[in-house]
């Protein structure tokens, strides 16, 4: 063998075999990992707050709720914005979620008073809801709040099948 051929032999073994190798690395250490459940879009929720007898936490939360949620999600890390909350980060882990909401204004509870959502996403029946509680995290007097969230469906463009 030449020694121009050798060192073309050469050549394509390091700048094509070793990618190969390398992808073919990264792809069976890839094999196990699992995406995080989609709960990219926009969530109406909905919670029952004639029942919540601090009348300042149920202001609160009805004025965090009264615009739907929108939920950005990159993997498991969750962005939550809405007309009527300041926006916010959380987590997805499984099919648990977790994010701060704080009111845009003042609703009672204090300035900048944080409601909690904790919530598990029902993924073997419907992915489309969610149900878990609401909680104000420096508000003695205000008790967990139940609620359950829809996931709002986008409408269609005028002449889609």
């Amino acid at each position: 063998m030449s020694t121009t051929n050798r060192k073309f032999v050469i050549a394509y073994i390091v700048l094509v075999g070793l990618p190969l190798l390398g992808m073919v690395a990264a792809l069976r250490s890839g094999r196990h990992l699992t995406a995080p459940i989609s709960v990219d879009g926009t969530w109406k929720i909905e919670a029952n707050l004639t029942s919540i007898g601090n009348r300042s936490c149920a202001n609160q939360v009805s004025s965090v709720l009264s615009s739907p949620l929108v939920i950005s999600q990159s993997g498991p890390n969750l962005v939550v914005s809405s007309s009527s909350a300041k926006t916010s980060s959380g987590t997805i882990d499984g099919t648990n979620l977790q994010f701060p909401l704080v009111p845009a204004a003042d609703s009672g509870c204090g300035n900048g008073q944080t409601i909690t959502l904790a919530a598990v996403l029902d993924s073997k029946s419907d992915a489309d809801t969610f149900a878990g509680h609401l909680t104000g995290t420096d508000c003695a007097s205000c008790a967990p709040i139940e609620f359950h969230a829809i996931k709002q469906r986008k409408p269609r463009a005028a002449g889609a099948h």
